[in-house]
């Protein structure tokens, strides 16, 4: 990645999943015996478990998620070379590394939903966070295909 919004935007995300593992690991330790694992979406009532490692599932799902957006980053770089041109393939970077920070927002805040609702202060996700999250990943599907076109005319 030899483009500095690259390196910032991959130093955010590396930020972002640190964060989610040294939070992860603080809160398990203090988990009461019995914990959800599962979130009440839609209605749904949450899945309570006793303490156990599958807390880590988040997290982990978290990092595989990073990983192969990088993965997807480095495939693109190396059949792009001779295919598109450079500032293309560098939006195209920009955009998966944009996406992986609020997927990674995502998950942070369903860790963080399920750290408090098992000591009882929250009920749930907050909708309004969780919804906004998910409306500005979709908002990055037009904004991409507005600098696409505008690289291809320039």
């Amino acid at each position: 990645m030899k483009n500095r919004v690259h390196k910032i935007l991959l130093f955010f995300n590396l930020i972002l999943l640190g964060i989610s593992w040294v939070m992860a690991f603080y809160a398990y330790a203090r988990l009461p015996a019995r914990m959800p694992l599962w979130l009440n979406f839609f209605g749904q009532e949450p899945v309570i478990s006793d303490k156990s490692p599958a807390f880590f599932i988040y997290v982990s799902v978290q990092t595989l998620l990073l990983v192969v957006f990088l993965y997807v980053i480095w495939v693109k770089q190396q059949k792009g070379r001779s295919i598109q041109f450079p500032a293309v393939q560098s939006l195209q970077k920009e955009i998966i590394l944009l996406a992986s920070i609020f997927f990674q927002l995502v998950f942070i805040h369903v860790q963080r939903s399920l750290i408090l609702l098992a000591h009882g202060v929250e009920k749930g996700v907050r909708p309004y966070y969780f919804y906004s999250v998910f409306g500005i990943i979709l908002i990055l599907i037009p904004y991409y295909h507005m600098r696409l076109k505008a690289l291809r005319k320039g």
